[in-house]
C-alpha cells in the first residue's frame, strides 16, 4: 500500500485510539485497545483498498499514483476488490460481536460516507468534495468515544470538528503541489479551478479554526500548562506554514506545509492520548 495511504490509515487509526482514551482514560481494558486497534484497521484499511480500486482508472493518469499497485500491475482489480470487501466487513462484524453496535455503525457509515459518497460521486464532479472527504475522515473521533461507552459526545464533536477543518488545507497543499496531476486526470479541485493565493486564504482560514477550536477543547477537556504549551507550540508552527504559503511561489513550499499537517495532527492526538493517560484527576465535564 502506499506510504500516503498507509500514514492516513495511520492518523485515522490514531484518531479513535485518542477518544477511547480521552473517555476512559486509564480504566480502558486492554482487551477493549486491541480490538479496537485490529477492527478498526481492518476497516481503514479496507476501505483504503476499495478506494485504490475504484479510482484505479485516475491513478493511473498521475505521475504521484502511477505505480500504486493496481494502475502498476502489481495486484489485481478483482482481488484488491474481495480484499478490501473482506477487510471492511471484518472491521464491522468484528466490532459488532467484540465491542458495540454503534461501533461498528461508525466504522461501516465511515467506510461508506469515504467510498460510495466521496470516491465514487463527488471527488470526480465537484471541489467540495473535500468537505465530505472531512466528514468521513472525522467520523473515527467517534467511533472510540463509542468504543468506551462515552455519554456526553461534547468533547469528540470538539476533536471531529477539528480534524475536519483540519482535512481541507492538509489537502489544498498536496493539490497544489500536485496540481498538474489533477488537471491530467480531470479532477476538480480547487488548486486546479482557481488562483493559489485564494486557495491558500482558504487553508489559512480552516487553520485559524483548528487552532481555535483546539483551545476550546483544552478548556472543556481542562488541559493542564504543560500539555497546553505543547499545543500552542504546534499550532505557532501550524500557523507559520499557513501564512508562509499565503505568500510562497516555491511548489515546495506546498510540499513541506502538508508534511507538517500530518506532523501536526500525529502530534495533537499524541498530546490528547498522553494527557488522558497521566493526569491524575480524570474530569469531563458532564
Amino acid at each position: 500500500m502506499e506510504v500516503m495511504k498507509v500514514r492516513l490509515i495511520s492518523a485515522e487509526l490514531l484518531l479513535a485510539i485518542a477518544t477511547l482514551f480521552m473517555a476512559g482514560g486509564t480504566h480502558v481494558p486492554l482487551n477493549l485497545f486491541l480490538y479496537l486497534l485490529i477492527f478498526g484497521f481492518l476497516g481503514l484499511a479496507g476501505s483504503a483498498t476499495l478506494n485504490s480500486y475504484i479510482d484505479r482508472d485516475i491513478d493511473a493518469m498521475m505521475s504521484r499514483t502511477a505505480d500504486r499497485p493496481i494502475p502498476a500491475g502489481r495486484i489485481k482489480a478483482v482481488h484488491a476488490l474481495i480484499m478490501g470487501i473482506t477487510m471492511v466487513a471484518a472491521g464491522v462484524a468484528g466490532s459488532a460481536l467484540l465491542i458495540n453496535y454503534l461501533t461498528a455503525t461508525i466504522i461501516g457509515l465511515g467506510s461508506a460516507l469515504y467510498l460510495l459518497l466521496y470516491t465514487m460521486v463527488v471527488k470526480r464532479n465537484t471541489p467540495a468534495a473535500v468537505i465530505l472527504g472531512g466528514f468521513a475522515g472525522a467520523i473515527p473521533a467517534y467511533g472510540g468515544w463509542a468504543a468506551y461507552g462515552g455519554a456526553n459526545y461534547i468533547i469528540p464533536t470538539i476533536v471531529f470538528l477539528i480534524v475536519f477543518f483540519w482535512q481541507p488545507a492538509h489537502f489544498w497543499y498536496l493539490a497544489t503541489f500536485y496540481s498538474e496531476d489533477y488537471r491530467s486526470a480531470d479532477i476538480p479541485v480547487l488548486p486546479v479551478l482557481m488562483g493559489r493565493r485564494g486557495v491558500m486564504k482558504r487553508a489559512l482560514a480552516n487553520n485559524l479554526a483548528v487552532i481555535a477550536l483546539t483551545y476550546l477543547l483544552a478548556f472543556e477537556f481542562s488541559l493542564s500548562p504543560a500539555f497546553l504549551a505543547a499545543l500552542t507550540l504546534i499550532n505557532a508552527l501550524l500557523l507559520f506554514f499557513s501564512i508562509r504559503t499565503l505568500y510562497s511561489v516555491n511548489m515546495h513550499t506546498f510540499r513541506t506545509a502538508f508534511h507538517y499537517t500530518v506532523s501536526y495532527m500525529v502530534l495533537f492526538l499524541i498530546i490528547l492520548i498522553a494527557l488522558s493517560l497521566t493526569r491524575t484527576a480524570y474530569i469531563l465535564r458532564l
